[in-house]
Formats: structure tokens, C-alpha cells, sequence
């Protein structure tokens, strides 16, 4: 019987993998250690630092929030996770972004 061999090649720098560990992130992209980094911020992502892929990329969570994460309609500001929001519709505010835009008085539910 003849068993087969599985090589793993790393998506950042094309090389084969011989390491004693693989970094796989999503179901199909295996990393060496040394190559898995933020695409923005350049930070190594490893077990202490949350790894985000988008399109193939890969980002940590400060980058990926503020590239990717909701903004508000009006300051265009990411959302923080404490952060109280005012919906209207199909648009999202700050709780203090949420005025008249005729008077600037914050508007309450």
C-alpha cells in the first residue's frame, strides 16, 4: 500500500512547509509562522492575536474593524463593541451622531 504524502505550501511566501507546526486559517490556508502577518499593520498573527481573512488576506482585529466594520452614517467612525447605536432605517449613527440636520438637536427614540 502505498500512502500518500500531503504537501502543505504556505500562502504568504509559496514555499513548502517543514515546520514542526502549520498555522491554518479558513479551511484552506496553511501559513508558516513567520509569514502569517496583518496585510495592513504587518503585526504576526499567532495564537495571541485574532486572525480575520478577507478576500485571501489576512488582517488582526484593529485593522480588520476599521477596514471592514460598520461605520457610522454620519462621523464615518468605526463602532466600538461599548458603543450605543441609533438606527434609522437602513443607516446606523453614534448615539451622538444621531441629530436633526436642520438643527443639529440630538434626536431620541
Amino acid at each position: 500500500m502505498i500512502e500518500k504524502l500531503r504537501l502543505s505550501l504556505c500562502v504568504g511566501c509559496g514555499g513548502q512547509i517543514h515546520d514542526q507546526y502549520i498555522l491554518r486559517v479558513a479551511p484552506d490556508l496553511e501559513w508558516h509562522a513567520a509569514c502569517l502577518k496583518c496585510q495592513e499593520c504587518r503585526q504576526f498573527l499567532d495564537e495571541s492575536c485574532t486572525c480575520f481573512v478577507r478576500d485571501g488576506k489576512t488582517y488582526c482585529k484593529r485593522d480588520y474593524t476599521r477596514l471592514f466594520g460598520t461605520k457610522c452614517d454620519k462621523c464615518g467612525s468605526s463602532f466600538s463593541k461599548n458603543d450605543f447605536v441609533m438606527r434609522a432605517k437602513t443607516k446606523i449613527y453614534h448615539i451622538d451622531c444621531f441629530r436633526c440636520c436642520a438643527c443639529a438637536r440630538q434626536l431620541i427614540p
